[in-house]
């Protein structure tokens, strides 16, 4: 009976313990994120060309580059957040305009990176820019599985 208790203890103890840093994690990436959120256009993009040059191995020529287009790209990010729309409050139309938008974006982001980069490194960030989607993805599904508990 004693052993029992001790070990219902021990294991009780041991599983509270092990859930504690998931939180404490979850409130770091949050602080982070938000801090992140908070930097200037300019560096946020010095910190994404960084980013690519040690991913890359980016020569100095496309280093220049790649800062002004990640530039260009950080200030557009900024001024559609602070002019963003719930999404619950856009008709169908405008959300359609709105996805139609970011894809185009998205289509001439990429085509730039194209003539910016050598096809090794294009193919290492398509790669890069893929997983990059696909965490977000599960991250997602994992929130949303979160919710219908």
């Amino acid at each position: 009976m004693k052993k029992t208790i001790i070990a219902l203890t021990l294991l009780i103890s041991m599983t509270m313990i092990a859930q504690t840093p998931d939180t404490d994690k979850k409130e770091m990436r949050k602080e982070m994120r938000q801090k992140m959120k908070d930097l200037t256009p300019e560096q946020a993009a010095d910190l994404q060309t960084k980013k690519l040059t040690l991913a890359l191995d980016l020569s100095e020529a496309q280093q220049k580059e790649i800062k002004s287009l990640a530039l260009e790209e950080a200030i557009k990010r900024k001024a559609r957040s602070a002019d963003r729309k719930d999404r619950t409050e856009m008709t169908t139309t405008e959300l359609y305009e709105h996805k139609a938008m970011m894809m185009e974006e998205k289509i001439a982001y990429k085509v730039k990176m194209k003539k910016i980069l050598t096809e090794p490194q294009y193919e290492k960030w398509e790669k890069m820019s893929a997983n990059r989607g696909r965490g977000m993805k599960k991250h997602a599904k994992k929130k949303g599985d979160s919710k219908n508990k």
